[in-house]
This record gives structure tokens, sequence and C-alpha cells, in this order.
């Protein structure tokens, strides 16, 4: 399992090239089964395009690819797209881009360009996020320790999510994996927090 992954947030774009039209679209996708929904959506979309193209990796090892000329002239859709993709090194991404023909024939050379274009300015378009693979730890504490606990997380280089309020507060510290600070965070406390670990998951990493 890798420790870290780039992806990129959802995002549009669009080019003109001799009166085609190329509309890109980025999702950040998690599953081929949603990368299948995505493409359904834009077809039924953009019912009347000449072709729907993509490219995708939808897993975070970079093993699960795919990509669709949608009957252009093979290798000018589809692999450039894809190309995009590979060179970025993102993951849990798909690049779709609807064509609409202008009446003028681009020719291999010109479609390759135009679909790598239109995929890298959708790209660009793009939020690009670092995911890390961290290690979750829930702990349960009063008010007045959370307070010095919300201040100390962060400069540990631990992050606080999924926090509720009620008598007290419960909450979730997240620290990269093998970067374990809750021993730490304990003895703040005097002891009176503990820590309970609850495996391990991909966050948004934040230097």
């Amino acid at each position: 399992m890798t420790d870290r992954y780039v992806t990129l947030s959802d995002s549009f774009a669009e080019i003109v090239i001799l009166r085609s039209r190329f509309l890109a679209y980025v999702y950040h996708v998690e599953s081929e089964e949603e990368c299948a929904e995505k493409l359904a959506a834009l077809r039924k979309k953009y019912y009347d395009a000449t072709h729907v193209c993509y490219a995708y990796c939808a897993d975070i090892e970079g093993r699960t690819i795919r990509f669709s000329d949608d009957g252009e002239p093979s290798s000018t859709a589809g692999a450039p797209i894809l190309s995009v993709i590979t060179k970025g090194g993102w993951r849990q991404v798909l690049i779709a881009v609807v064509r609409y023909f202008g009446g003028t024939k681009l020719g291999a050379g010109g479609l390759v360009r135009a679909y790598t274009d239109a995929a890298v300015k959708a790209a660009e378009a793009a939020e690009e996020t670092e995911m890390r693979l961290c290690t979750v730890y829930y702990a349960e504490t009063d008010y007045n320790t959370f307070a010095r606990l919300s201040a100390a997380v962060p400069r540990m280089g631990g992050s606080m999510t999924n926090v509720c309020y009620g008598e007290g507060v419960s909450f979730e510290t997240v620290f990269p994996k093998g970067e374990d600070r809750t021993a730490a965070l304990a003895d703040l406390t005097g002891g009176k927090t503990k820590f309970i670990q609850r495996g391990d998951r991909y966050e948004i990493y934040r230097a």
C-alpha cells in the first residue's frame, strides 16, 4: 500500500478548434463503477455529441487504468488523455472530453493535440491534493483539555476530525502513519485522555 498519492478535484474547461468544440471534464473518482456513472451522465447530457472520449486511473496504486477513443481514429483521443493523467502522476482521476464536430477534419496529429490540450486545460483548472496514509485515534475528553489538544496536535504534525460536542468532546486525531504522537498528547493531559487506535485511512496532507 502506497503511503501517499496525488489526486485532482472536479473541474471543467472548453477549447474550440476549427469550430469543433472540446468540452473537458475532470472528476475525482474512487472506483471503476463511479467512472461508469460519470461517463453515463455525460453521454446522457451530451446525447448529440460526436464523441465522448476518456481515460482514467481509478485506484491509488495506478493499476486500474482504462481509456477509450469512442470512435475517433485509434490512439488519437483516449491515449493522449491518459498521457496527461500519467504525466501528472494523479490517482483516482477520470478525464473525459466531449467533442462536437465542427465540419473540418483535424487529422490524427490535430486530434492528439486537441484532446491533449483540452485535458491539460481542465487539469490546470482543478485543485491538486496530496493524500497521505494516516493512522486514526479516537478519544474523549473535557472542553478545557480539548482546547489544549487542539493547539498541540497541529504543532505535532497531526490533525483533528469528526469532532462531536456534548457533555464532553469526542474526536479523532490523525497522524501520518509511523508518526504517532499520541503518547506525548496523553502526557500533556496528565494521562486523563486515552487515545484508541482505529486503523489507517487516507487523509488530505497539509504540510
